[in-house]
């Protein structure tokens, strides 16, 4: 047995220890368990290779030949629309000699790859290979980019990199039945970009679902409107999501549906919504906004994030100054996001600390708890 394994077989017998107590008996993990090597290749092979991974929007790649990449850990993807609008997902990778095709976001017409001039059609199909002629029964017809799955959900697109998974839509029943009169499918994104953070992946995904840091961290942000603790409601959600929700009322005015908005209804007009999908895609759900992160390590002490704004279009089209609307959101967020970004990496650090140690957690930190049951029935045997 190597030297790591009984390292490795004592975090993972924490974590089970852990996810088999109660939320109120819970504490947090073991602090090595963000600084392990093992655990990481665990997580890329248990989670990341086998779970649905949030790219991106639908609305975000409107017309044929729009595109979005990311690298889900040593597998480059792309997500590209197709001509008769439907949207598929590729390996970013040239069947020719493995060149990357495309970078960032964008739109093409043909994919051609950097390298050699390899050419393919927007549904993955080889149509040119210049000076190929003379390779000996050689056929363009025979070569097609590698396909893999893809769904959307509520205006989302997924991918995974695990054939025959359960489809997104059967993973996430309940959690349509609650939001789907929010009608996110519909809303405008107006900004995205992609930010590296030194922190492990786990340290932002799970600051994101706690609620007990909002007093401190974000007293300049979101806190400016008031404390909402006790307007805080904690969920188990199931094996593949857990939320929080907030419910305020119109006396607060932080947020709300616009009056245009009919279909909205009671509660949900005011209420904000936190939600992790597991294993890395989060989501701050409002009737007058929609925030979202998708999380993937990029090592273990950096996470790659995209994070992406979207508006319902009510609000735009009724602002005197669609361009004002937009960036008072953004600059709120873009300071929320700074003032999270210093506390993850500064967790991170610590957490590397020969003295730091398991400690209890707070009622306001049971979706943090619901994560880790997470990882225990996906790392654990």
């Amino acid at each position: 047995m190597s030297d790591a394994a009984p390292v490795l077989q004592s975090l993972l017998s924490a974590l089970r220890q852990n996810a088999n107590t109660t939320p109120e008996s819970a504490s947090s993990l073991p602090p090595s368990i963000y600084h392990s090597p093992e655990i990481l290749e665990l997580e890329k092979s248990e989670l990341f290779a086998k779970e649905w991974i949030c790219l991106g929007r639908t609305a975000e790649i409107p017309e044929p030949g729009d595109y979005v990449c990311r690298d889900i850990i040593d597998a480059p993807v792309f997500a590209v629309r197709q001509r008769d609008g439907s949207i598929k997902v590729f390996a970013n990778v040239c069947v020719h000699r493995s060149a990357r095709l495309l970078d960032g976001a964008g739109h093409v017409s043909r994919i051609s790859c950097p390298y050699h001039s390899w050419t393919y059609d927007l549904d993955g199909q080889l149509i040119g290979a210049p000076f190929m002629q003379r390779t000996k029964g050689f056929d363009v017809a025979s070569y097609e980019l590698k396909e893999l799955s893809c769904e959307t959900w509520e205006g989302f697109i997924y991918v995974t990199l695990q054939p025959d998974s359960i489809p997104v839509k059967d993973r996430l029943a309940t959690l349509t039945d609650h939001i789907k009169d929010f009608r996110i499918a519909d809303y405008v994104p107006v900004f995205s970009t992609e930010e590296t953070w030194n922190a492990n992946w786990k340290c932002l995904v799970e600051n994101f679902m706690d609620a007990y840091h909002i007093h401190r961290v974000h007293k300049d942000s979101f806190g400016k409107y008031g404390s909402f603790e006790d307007q805080t409601l904690l969920f188990p959600g199931e094996d593949t999501f857990s939320y929080l929700y907030i419910d305020e009322d119109e006396s607060v005015q932080s947020v709300q549906a616009h009056p245009n908005n009919t279909w909205l209804k009671g509660p949900d007009r005011f209420r904000t919504w936190v939600i992790n999908i597991f294993p890395s895609h989060t989501i701050q759900l409002q009737p007058d906004m929609m925030w979202y992160l998708s999380v993937l390590p990029d090592g273990l002490g950096k996470l790659n994030v995209r994070w992406a704004v979207s508006i319902p279009a009510e609000i735009l089209n009724g602002a005197d100054d669609r361009q004002a609307v937009i960036d008072e959101e953004l600059d709120l967020l873009h300071q929320v996001n700074s003032e999270d970004r210093s506390i993850v990496e500064n967790v991170f650090r610590a957490t590397a600390s020969r003295d730091a140690v398991p400690g209890p957690l707070s009622w306001l930190e049971r979706n943090v708890w619901d994560f880790w049951r997470y990882l225990a029935r996906n790392l654990c045997d």
